[in-house]
């Protein structure tokens, strides 16, 4: 027989199990009972009432999975005894997920004389999980009770999720699904999930959508799929999926990216995204998980014709605020405190009716915020008589929550540590967080006399971890984006801190992710003295080894963009020359936009343009192969054709005239696509045809050499697809 030992259910989820149980087991007494929305329960979780006597049987149910019998009796003492014997049930019961030996059974017993009647109506850990045995189909609607499974908890343990730790499961998941509130969201973005064999779930910051995703993928999981977690890009996803028939599902957190940085490094994904939804699609066994801002994804359809034109928006799944009713806040709020480790002082403070009542109908509420007042880890040094006032102060000004944590709780060194952490983005490695973390240090102690002291990094991070920071994959992330909002405004205001962040930095990726924009023309902050002569002098102390070519890329358009030095365009030469694969174009949309800028700019300059002449025709085939928009790869050749004075039919071309072919292709198929789902007549077919000539024809001119020709429109009988088409749409209309 299975055992559960309930550590996954909530309080009000353990009320509905054993209310579900009892029924399963009275069905044939026609005994039926009753649970009620989480408030004051006047000393009753579960009710039969009969026309006789309102209270027939009452229940108390009682979760104390963690402190035990002692916690349990002593709260049955102080709180129920004296409800009971107001209310005089025929039949008194008291159900609790603790393992009850026969004398602690009789203790309670004796409590409740005479409604308590047996110890048949104590039902402990042992007792529930017979009542489970004997009704296996009660299981159907408790799902967050498979969780706590121990074979269950295993395929979670083994199944890829960026979290593999024994540790991890036994807190930290079980934790997560027992504050897990369940909306009809979950339940659309499952059937979406089926249907489309992909979901987008959306929303704002803070109100699950993380949660939502790893719900639905811990579903799939227990059906033995295999889980693959992406850390980075959609491009991982392409690797990832298994060209086999085994189970598989992918999870992509924050796939739009969280911030500025990340949210330039997903541009021009696009064509990855749409053709790994495409191969998903042709699968039996392929599942993907995604999440992203609301406005990220509005702005990534806005922006991309290749969205728009595949519907994405269809198979969106918004989880709004909205659908946590008063009712669930509430509970979700209960759920927190009495899961906190807050001294039972502070946890008082949350009966006060008139606090739960703001924390529940402020616009400010979220599961994210109800998690910050409730974290003894955040709140616990605060003093008794301020609790109140603090929570208010908070929810109505959300960066004191930041704020007060930033400068008041933690130290010198720990802000170092972050505000290093930020100079990469969201995230770096362990190893390169060090590296930067102990310069940083050397130059507070060179500049402004800071005290060394031993094992400055590895204290400020096991500090911060968890509480400001996570480690996912050996990849340093901040816990969340508030947290990176908050640091942002906060260094606006600090000039001298950016500056040390600036002259201090060990990565040129710290320069410019924040401080010094390659991505664009525009030109805001100015390069200190200092930094400049440094960089000139020693850029390639600004390298990362494993990302050379980019990080190379990188320092020379800084150099351009902010140097202003007699020797700029010499040490620029010198870096691109030293660039061994151009393919680092293609890493960053944004800084290749720029570059092209910086080709124009430079083309006529000969201190430039002449010594990269040899390098010219790689560079220019990296950018076309590069570009995966069939329009936008024409228009760049014949840019490039025209500002250089290229004939591209006598250059060496085979890789981009393969790169074409491919494009037209895909173009051709998306066309037939489009058409099988909208003709309603053979003039749109012709359309599209002259169009693609046309494509064709642009494509020769630039001295491409092209293989992929029209004949597959031929293959369908548009007349009669386009009366499909007219008959479905006037079906519909009539519905």
């Amino acid at each position: 027989m299975v055992q559960y030992d309930f550590s996954t259910l909530n309080s009000s989820d353990l009320e509905e199990l054993v209310c579900d149980l009892l029924n399963a087991d009275n069905i044939r007494k026609g005994i039926r009972y009753k649970t009620f929305k989480d408030g004051k329960d006047k000393g009753i979780d579960i009710l039969h009432a009969t026309d006789q006597h309102p209270f027939d049987h009452i229940g108390q149910v009682k979760h104390f999975y963690r402190t035990g019998y002692n916690g349990l009796l002593s709260t049955l003492k102080k709180d129920e005894v004296s409800k009971i014997q107001i209310l005089k049930p025929n039949k008194f019961i008291v159900a609790t997920s603790v393992d009850l030996t026969v004398s602690q059974t009789e203790k309670i017993i004796n409590l409740f004389v005479p409604y308590l009647k047996a110890a048949n109506d104590v039902y402990g850990k042992k007792d529930l999980n017979r009542l489970i045995a004997t009704h296996p189909k009660v299981l159907d609607s408790h799902y967050k009770l498979w969780f706590s499974n121990s074979n269950v908890l295993s395929k979670l343990l083994n199944s890829g999720l960026e979290f593999r730790s024994v540790a991890f499961v036994d807190t930290e998941l079980k934790k997560r699904v027992r504050f897990y509130i369940k909306t009809q969201t979950f339940d659309d973005a499952r059937e979406l999930l089926k249907k489309n064999k992909f979901v987008i779930i959306t929303g704002e910051p803070g109100v699950g959508k993380t949660m939502l995703a790893e719900m639905l993928s811990y579903e799939y999981i227990l059906k033995d799929y295999k889980m693959t977690y992406i850390l980075d890009n959609i491009k991982e996803a392409e690797s990832a999926l298994l060209n086999d028939d085994s189970k598989q599902i992918i999870y992509f957190d924050d796939f739009l990216g969280s911030n500025a940085v990340e949210i330039n490094q997903a541009k021009g994904s696009e064509t990855s995204l749409i053709k790994i939804l495409k191969r998903i699609k042709n699968t039996e066994n392929k599942y993907l998980v995604f999440t992203t801002r609301s406005f990220l994804l509005n702005t990534a359809i806005t922006e991309s014709e290749n969205l728009k034109r595949f519907n994405i928006k269809a198979k969106e799944s918004i989880l709004n605020l909205s659908e946590y009713d008063i009712h669930m806040k509430k509970a979700m709020l209960k759920f927190h405190v009495e899961d906190s480790e807050l001294d039972q002082e502070l946890k008082e403070k949350f009966e006060n009716e008139d606090l739960i009542s703001f924390i529940v109908k402020h616009p400010n509420f979220s599961p994210r915020s109800v998690e910050f007042i409730t974290s003894a880890e955040n709140v616990g040094h605060i003093f008794s008589e301020d609790f109140i006032k603090f929570i208010y102060d908070n929810f109505n000004a959300p960066d004191e929550i930041w704020k007060h944590a930033y400068s008041v709780q933690i130290t010198e060194d720990d802000r170092i540590l972050l505000n290093t952490l930020l100079s990469f983005g969201n995230s770096t490695s362990f190893k390169n967080l060090e590296r930067a973390f102990n310069k940083r240090f050397d130059f507070e102690v060179k500049f402004n006399n800071k005290q060394r002291t031993i094992h400055a990094f590895l204290n400020a991070y096991n500090r911060l971890l968890g509480g400001f920071i996570i480690d996912k994959g050996n990849q340093v992330k901040f816990i969340n984006p508030s947290l990176i909002d908050f640091l942002l405004a906060h260094l606006k205001k600090d000039i001298t801190e950016v500056k040390s962040i600036a002259e201090s930095a060990s990565f040129i990726l710290q320069l410019t992710t924040r401080l010094y924009n390659v991505n664009s023309v525009e030109v805001k902050n100015k390069i200190s003295k200092n930094l400049e002569n440094n960089i000139l002098n020693n850029y390639m102390d600004y390298v990362d080894l494993k990302n050379k070519d980019l990080d190379m890329l990188r320092l020379a358009m800084l150099i351009y963009k902010y140097s202003k030095d007699d020797r700029r365009d010499q040490v620029i030469v010198k870096i691109l020359l030293e660039i061994e694969h151009w393919y680092c174009l293609n890493e960053d949309y944004s800084l290749k936009s720029y570059f092209l800028n910086f080709l124009n700019r430079t083309r006529n300059l000969p201190s430039i343009n002449d010594h990269l002449q040899d390098k010219l025709m790689e560079i220019f085939t990296v950018l076309i192969v590069g570009e995966h928009n069939i329009d936008l790869a024409i228009d760049l050749i014949s840019d490039l054709a025209l500002s250089y004075n290229m004939d591209f039919e006598y250059e060496d071309t085979d890789y981009i005239d393969s790169h074409f072919t491919s494009l037209l292709s895909d173009h051709i198929a998306e066309e037939i696509e489009w058409l099988v789902d909208h003709i309603t007549s053979y003039d749109e077919v012709r359309e599209k045809i002259s169009e693609i000539e046309e494509i064709i024809d642009r494509l020769e001119k630039n001295g491409m050499k092209i293989e992929t020709d029209i004949k597959d429109f031929n293959d369908y009988d548009w007349d009669k697809i386009a009366l499909k088409n007219d008959y479905r749409r006037a079906m519909r209309k009539n519905d």
